[in-house]
């Protein structure tokens, strides 16, 4: 192999491993939260409602009380 055709196989291997990188960037950004994320934004936004108390559903969800406030 001479230089010229080391240096394009470099380039198009480069060229594909930022094409790849690109599309994963791309699906993760477009992509829905996982159902967990949800859960736990639900949780945190959670307004005192009559049948459970914010302690309960930090139990619920996240297993322990969080000491956030």
């Amino acid at each position: 192999m001479n230089n010229v055709h080391r240096l394009f196989v470099l380039a198009v291997a480069w060229v594909f491993f930022i094409l790849g990188v690109t599309i994963a960037y791309y699906k993760q950004f477009t992509d829905d939260p996982p159902e967990h994320f949800a859960i736990h934004s639900r949780a945190l936004n959670y307004t005192d409602k009559d049948c459970y108390t914010k302690a309960d559903v930090e139990l619920i969800v996240f297993g322990k009380i969080l000491d956030n406030e």
